[in-house]
């Protein structure tokens, strides 16, 4: 189970963030829009939708047969908060603290060229197993330092 499904439910913020991304985008959105795009029941959106209506968060315009949905001002609020907290769930939390852990060993060494391969190793192995682009990025970073450490001390 993810930490977003774990934090929030995960139908309700996808039909906040959709209607965000269309505003954001200079686009309208609609109930069954939402629905084909997040696949979930029509139903199911349309309950959610009047829920949010009713605290004031999303509104709706008829035009024509159609509803239009847009955020309420403080609805774009949440909804900025929401995929801010939905991006940072995103996180590997697992590699960042392994990361952590292999800067703290590489950093403890003091010159031992016996842990910067075993370091470089883990890191290889780290930077195969995610695919959060911070850890990848630092991974290759200290992955360079090291080299230089060792380069410099044969």
């Amino acid at each position: 189970m993810s930490l977003t499904r774990l934090f929030l439910h995960e139908r309700t913020v996808e039909i906040f963030l959709r209607i965000l991304k269309a505003e954001e985008g200079g686009e309208k959105v609609y109930p069954l829009q939402i629905s084909t795009d997040i696949g979930s029941p029509y139903s199911y959106v349309s309950k959610v939708l009047g829920e949010l209506e009713k605290y004031s968060l999303v509104e709706s315009k008829s035009e024509g047969r159609m509803r239009v949905l847009s955020l309420t001002p403080y609805g774009r609020v949440v909804a900025k908060m929401l995929r801010d907290l939905y991006n940072e769930l995103e996180k590997d939390f697992n590699s960042r603290m392994k990361l952590d852990i292999l800067k703290k060993v590489y950093s403890d060494a003091n010159g031992d060229l016996r842990v910067y391969l075993p370091v470089m190793a883990e890191l290889e192995i780290l930077m195969k197993s995610t695919e959060d682009e911070f850890v990848v990025e630092e991974a290759k970073k200290l992955i360079s330092e090291v080299k230089e450490k060792i380069e410099g001390a044969t």
